[in-house]
């Protein structure tokens, strides 16, 4: 992903110091560019934010796994806790602390696997916020070039 997104932003660098750059027109604050140049460049944009696409489609599937382990990790928990309960239940009083610690062990294995499935939504959530933050600048800075090259005409 870092070796996209560099070359993003250096494409886009260069077409900012190409506009930078450009003749002015006489008695205008319009600048002359190669239109050709600048198609080639943004081509260039295009093919690199696939990568970019595909990392973010990367980070789901990863968010999704977690999510699933996270679930399978709550669902062992749960029967081992069950288990242990049937275990336990030969005497009154062995069966009144089985009872008691079952219930505690539950309520631990759905908290943590609560506890899991927020965090890992948290992760994902702020990965996905920026790169959809870094795919905003990336498609502001394209408009902010196309309107400069509409405004060649």
């Amino acid at each position: 992903m870092k070796k996209d997104e560099s070359k993003v932003m250096q494409l886009l660098d260069e077409l900012t110091e190409i506009v930078k750059s450009a003749p002015t027109i006489p008695l205008s604050t319009k600048v002359r560019v190669d239109p050709n140049e600048l198609i080639d460049i943004i081509a260039e944009i295009r093919q690199s934010l696939p990568g970019e696409l595909k990392t973010a489609r990367a980070i789901v599937a990863e968010r999704k796994q977690i999510l699933f382990e996270a679930q399978a990790n709550a669902d062992r928990i749960t029967t081992n806790a069950e288990n242990k309960l049937r275990e336990m239940i030969d005497s009154n009083e062995i069966t009144r602390n089985a009872n008691t610690q079952a219930e505690i062990t539950l309520e631990n294995a759905a908290t943590q696997a609560k506890e899991i499935r927020i965090g890992t939504q948290k992760y994902a959530d702020k990965i996905l916020y920026r790169l959809q933050l870094q795919l905003k600048e990336i498609n502001d800075q394209i408009e902010e070039n196309r309107q400069e090259i509409k405004d060649l005409k």
